[in-house]
């Protein structure tokens, strides 16, 4: 008989623990991301469907690290299905790849490297939660082709989150928020692209990929979708 899943609020605490090191600001951080964003809970929740038993799970735009964390804290606390995947994540800031690298240890191998440049390892799930919105269309369509080559042909994942341009007021009030997160890091003339969920969907099925499309903005104001790309 298998154990029971670990509950997502001991996991978190868990998870957050690990950016001590990096300072009580980011560990705070991390805890409030993991109270208040529906993502991780979700992907969690699903993980053992949606992600590989075996293999290289990567996070393209890791910032933080914060999802591998929580895979690696499960890891920690006994989570046997957890033991055959190996966890990677690429960055281009320097101060979230370093608090990314404190939590993480060797339990994760963490890049600082540029997503529209350096080249994408081969891997079995590739995740890009919150990272297509700051690149050019051009970049974004580059990305998400060479994440796709990266993958299997049978069996490979990836999973994006992304803001609906097509979703009616949800949609400025998710703008807002990135652009007041943005001038907290002191980024205050970053142009944003964002697509209608259909637009995404239809970039992902041209790639060879069958589709799902999830809410995810619970709890939220949000207009964020999760699409759940699979071959």
């Amino acid at each position: 008989m298998r154990a029971p899943p670990i509950p997502f609020p001991a996991l978190a605490r868990q998870a957050a623990r690990r950016y001590r090191p990096a300072g009580r600001f980011v560990e705070g951080f991390v805890q409030g991301k993991l109270r208040h964003d529906p993502v991780y809970a979700h992907l969690l929740a699903h993980w053992e469907e949606w992600l590989p038993q075996a293999g290289l799970v990567l996070d393209l735009g890791c910032g933080r690290g914060i999802l591998l964390a929580l895979l690696a804290a499960a890891r920690r606390l006994g989570e046997e299905r957890l033991a055959g995947i190996r966890l990677k994540g690429i960055d281009r800031r320097q101060r979230d790849v370093a608090a990314a690298r404190l939590a993480l240890g060797e339990e994760a191998e963490i890049s600082l490297a540029d997503l529209r440049t350096t080249p994408i390892p081969a891997c079995h799930a590739a995740l890009l939660v919150d990272v297509l919105l700051y690149l050019a269309p051009t970049e974004q369509d580059l990305l998400l082709a060479r994440a796709a080559k990266a993958l299997p042909r049978n069996g490979g994942v990836l999973i994006v989150r992304e803001a609906d341009a097509a979703a009616g007021w949800r949609f400025p009030a998710t703008v807002l928020a990135e652009r007041l997160c943005a001038w907290a890091r002191g980024q205050f003339r970053h142009r944003y692209h964002y697509r209608s969920a259909a637009a995404w969907r239809a970039r992902l099925e041209a790639l060879g990929f069958t589709v799902e499309c999830l809410p995810m903005s619970a709890g939220t104001p949000f207009a964020n979708v999760l699409f759940l790309a699979r071959r």
